[in-house]
């Protein structure tokens, strides 16, 4: 069976034109729209930069201990600088295990209670509102995906629903999240068809998608030639 007529036919075109339209026509709403709310988000406010004070400079003309004073008792250790609000601290790695000391009396630090975790998000926090809840998790939301466990959950009263991701250990502040990234992650969902974890763009549904698009996009063009050139046949005729 020969197809090549139906192929060089305006009709053929058009009937591939117009049910690539009919499967497509969802998807690219969703991919144009999402793509229109993306641009007009400023990525300073999604990521909530307006929202976090800059560190705190640490203390560290008060440190006391020397580093070699922590490693001393053990083989080999990693060790970091960092710290706690201002308080300098020295994080001692080995193997999987991590210590933390104070620079200043050489003492093992504790996890943060509550109330410590809440003053250090307070200090973080250049908004309006007020701290409303704290919560140490052991399951991570989705808006909080990738990060360690546990992890503190600070949320505040203010306009953009706050929520803050703090280090139980540091204080130090993780992520910023706000109804302004929550409707950015949602259209970005959309844009990369990933419905579970909102942060894979290289599965087969967009990949069939995306080259659904292409043809629909080719189909049309062939259908605008197809089309042009019968015009011009008529005109000559």
């Amino acid at each position: 069976m020969n197809i090549m007529p139906k192929v060089s036919s305006i009709r053929f075109w058009r009937t591939l034109h117009l049910w690539f339209s009919v499967i497509l026509s969802l998807q690219l709403l969703a991919w144009f729209g999402s793509g229109l709310v993306m641009s007009i988000l400023p990525i300073t406010e999604v990521r909530g930069d307006h929202l976090k004070n800059p560190a705190p400079p640490a203390h560290w003309q008060l440190a006391r201990v020397s580093p070699a004073d922590i490693q001393h008792p053990y083989t080999n250790p990693l060790l970091s600088l960092k710290q706690r609000g201002q308080l300098p601290v020295y994080q001692l790695q080995q193997n999987e295990q991590q210590q933390y000391f104070s620079a200043v009396d050489g003492k093992e630090l504790l996890p943060l209670t509550k109330n410590e975790l809440q003053q250090l998000a307070q200090a973080w926090y250049r908004g309006e509102g007020t701290v409303s809840k704290a919560q140490l998790l052991t399951e991570l939301p989705l808006e909080a995906r990738g990060l360690p466990l546990p992890v503190w959950q600070v949320q505040f009263q203010d306009a953009e629903n706050t929520v803050f991701y703090l280090d139980p250990m540091l204080g130090q502040l993780l992520r910023v999240r706000t109804d302004n990234w929550r409707l950015f992650d949602f259209v970005w969902m959309l844009h990369i068809m990933d419905y579970q974890n909102r942060d894979n763009f290289n599965h087969l549904l967009l990949i069939a998608s995306s080259a659904s698009a292409l043809l629909f996009t080719l189909s049309g063009l062939v259908l605008l030639l197809m089309t042009l050139r019968r015009k011009a046949r008529r005109t000559a005729e």
